[in-house]
């Protein structure tokens, strides 16, 4: 990747935080391969009469898995959806301060939303909380995909933040 005057040459944290986030992408596509084939597979079985009886439930946390791990390459990638009503109409100074609060604001909600998802999957472990189903699912286990996923997250907005410091003239 060439960089040109406009766009700074991005340091080492943000070069490590691309390759994470591209691997948590990577896994994210899987889960969603993984719900397709399982889906496939539980249509296949009822043809028979037959199920795996826990097709909704590991879906469901694939689902999750697929959702949070893939939030840092989304972001990287752009692919956020946000409301653009004050950001496309503003320029300048205006556009950059715009820029700043919502990298500092998305950090800042990131941080508090990891904090809780820790405590969560602490809880959970502690407490040895499962899930009512056929496999008893530790709960602490797909929350903890919650964890890494809003960590890299967070570790990929603050390379945003740090990226754009080192280049402040």
């Amino acid at each position: 990747m060439q960089s040109s005057p406009e766009a700074p040459s991005h340091g080492a944290l943000d070069r490590w935080v691309g390759r994470v986030a591209w691997a948590c992408g990577a896994l994210a596509a899987m889960a969603v391969v993984a719900i397709l084939v399982i889906v496939c597979v539980e249509t296949v079985l009822r043809q028979f009469q037959a199920s795996l009886l826990v097709t909704d439930e590991i879906a469901g946390y694939l689902n999750a898995g697929a959702i949070f791990l893939g939030l840092a390459w989304t972001l990287r990638e752009g692919g956020f959806i946000r409301v653009e009503l004050l950001y496309d109409r503003a320029v300048g100074r205006l556009k950059q301060a715009l820029r700043w609060l919502i990298v500092l604001t998305a950090a800042i909600f990131s941080a508090i939303a990891l904090w809780v998802c820790i405590r969560q999957v602490i809880y959970a472990f502690d407490s040895d909380t499962r899930a009512v189903s056929i496999i008893d699912t530790p709960e602490w286990i797909p929350q903890s995909v919650m964890v890494l996923g809003l960590a890299v997250l967070l570790l990929q907005l603050l390379a945003w933040i740090v990226d754009r410091v080192r280049h402040i003239p």
